[in-house]
């Protein structure tokens, strides 16, 4: 069977979710104190798995894990593994097949609007707000499109089509910004 052409879709906020859900499931199966050292672990389950959902890849997800098995404060545990390497082969043209770019705002359905409606843009990310030094804006804000001579989106803004695509057609905008992180776009191209 000829794969050349072939490609696989991987979710990697819920990869990551599911990791999560089985390394705290074993632990609670398989720990030596069937009491966990009297750890409430239902608990750490809803205290971790919020930042599960911000990984966006796997030594995120690791550093969550460590945390996660540090509540227990056992000699010999650890996490370590995964898949690191990059799962391109080399092959360039893949490098960012799975990246998907986001556009830092709160978006809401709005079939009335036949669009995403911008709820807020957050000037910053308040985790990320610095990459390298330089300060790190919204792709959609004004800030970040000033240079280019576009106007940034504001609340009440409704985004119709992604490169042309409808995004009320779409499971999800991240489908439509797959293999789009860090290129530039034109508001015309929203």
């Amino acid at each position: 069977a000829d794969v050349g052409g072939l490609s696989l879709s991987v979710w990697p906020q819920l990869e990551h979710q599911q990791m999560f859900r089985d390394a705290w499931r074993m632990l609670r199966d398989y720990f030596y104190d069937p009491d966990l050292h009297k750890v409430d672990w239902e608990g750490m389950f809803d205290r971790y798995l919020p930042l599960v959902k911000r990984c966006a890849k796997r030594e995120e997800l690791d550093d969550v894990l460590r945390q996660l098995v540090g509540e227990l404060s056992a000699l010999h545990s650890f996490v370590y593994g995964g898949e690191y390497p990059s799962p391109n082969h080399g092959d360039g043209r893949l490098e960012s097949i799975n990246e998907i770019a986001t556009l830092g705002a709160v978006l809401r359905r709005s079939e009335e609007m036949r669009g995403l409606e911008v709820v807020k843009i957050p000037l910053r990310d308040a985790d990320l707000h610095h990459t390298d030094g330089e300060a790190r804006y919204s792709p959609l804000s004004h800030q970040a499109l000033r240079n280019t001579g576009q106007r940034g989106l504001e609340a009440g803004d409704v985004i119709l089509a992604v490169n042309g695509q409808s995004v009320l057609d779409a499971g999800h905008i991240g489908s439509l910004l797959r293999n789009t992180a860090g290129r530039g776009g034109r508001r015309g191209g929203l």
